[in-house]
């Protein structure tokens, strides 16, 4: 039994340690917070993935439900989509919505955030260095324990925040709770609009180009690449280039709904063509973990800590990010040796 729990042990706790230690929100010295990350963070990967291998959503219904898990976070617990001094860092200022409450760069990019990193690359990882990796890893008791979990997590940021908690309307809270039933429901749906494989009867050069999926070596640098112009403006904003100065703010989004648009219709096209594996599956997470290991140096962490532990501890994570990527491909190469 623990055997076949342990892949979900270890997802419970990677999850919060990719979706802020990793990305350098959260330094070393603070690591003992992970114990109330871990219902939130963990908790929500876990209740995800398993839903998503009970009712076999694939990795599009992960998606969708990840960015659920994004809008109740931020929606209903920390509440950074509509607090306009979240934190004091006025992050709803650069295209402010008033109708909405909202700040257009922000729900965009924070949601992209918990959806891709906090969600599916923990679960992707775990899933590749699985043995079981499309099939549910708990039974209905463990199905439920994880649910109360992610419930318990959600108390923790409402607890934490106190009274300076920022009040919801009952507007804010309705809309919340209506985007994320249509991502859930969208996850549910996406199964039954599922495609075939690309295949060709008759093969020639320019069909079997068109059809077999490029290599993963391919698709972990353009994935990286990918990360990088997702970051880009938050590094422009560390060296003191403020966008809401040089670029309007629908510009900004505009360039994020691209950047989602073309790695999505990509990604969905790769997979649909002979030869995607797992190699490609971790490909593109090896890429997501990498690009949060890069990006925790010049990140400054939310709590104070002094520069050589923020360093220092930026260097262990991203080493034992590595050492995990070098776990799991010594695992795949036994049981899917690249070709």
């Amino acid at each position: 039994m623990f055997k076949r729990t342990l892949p979900a042990l270890g997802l419970l706790i990677l999850a919060p340690l990719v979706g802020e230690y990793l990305l350098g929100n959260i330094a070393i010295n603070a690591l003992p917070m992970i114990i109330g990350l871990i219902p939130l963070y963990g908790g929500g990967a876990l209740l995800i993935r398993e839903v998503a291998r009970r009712w076999r959503l694939g990795w599009p219904g992960i998606i969708l439900l990840g960015l659920a898990y994004a809008v109740i976070e931020e929606g209903l617990l920390t509440r950074s989509l509509f607090d306009p001094n979240y934190v004091g860092l006025r992050l709803l200022d650069y295209g402010f919505i008033p109708a909405l409450g909202i700040g257009a760069y922000w729900t965009v990019f924070v949601l992209a955030i918990h959806g891709v990193w906090s969600i599916a690359v923990p679960i992707s990882m775990v899933e590749t260095a699985s043995r079981r990796p499309d099939t549910p890893w708990l039974g209905k008791v463990g199905l439920t324990v994880s649910a109360l979990l992610f419930l318990l997590g959600g108390a923790v940021p409402i607890a934490f925040a106190g009274p300076t908690l920022y009040p919801l309307s009952a507007a804010q809270i309705t809309w919340t709770l209506i985007t994320a039933t249509a991502l859930i429901t969208a996850a549910f749906l996406s199964a039954r609009f599922r495609r075939p494989v690309l295949s060709t009867a008759s093969p020639t050069p320019w069909t079997v180009l068109a059809t077999t999926s490029p290599a993963p070596w391919t698709v972990f640098t353009i994935t990286i690449a990918a990360g990088l112009a997702f970051w880009l403006p938050t590094l422009l904003a560390l060296v003191g280039i403020k966008l809401e100065s040089v670029v309007p703010a629908w510009i900004t989004v505009g360039f994020y709904l691209t950047l989602y648009t073309t790695m999505t219709l990509l990604i969905l096209r790769w997979s649909r063509r002979t030869g995607w594996g797992p190699w490609h599956k971790l490909a593109l997470s090896a890429a997501g973990l990498l690009t949060y290991a890069w990006h925790s140096f010049p990140q400054p962490p939310s709590f104070p800590a002094p520069a050589h532990v923020d360093l220092i501890g930026n260097a262990i994570f991203s080493l034992a990010a590595l050492g995990l990527l070098a776990f799991v491909v010594v695992r795949l190469r036994r049981t899917s040796p690249p070709s």
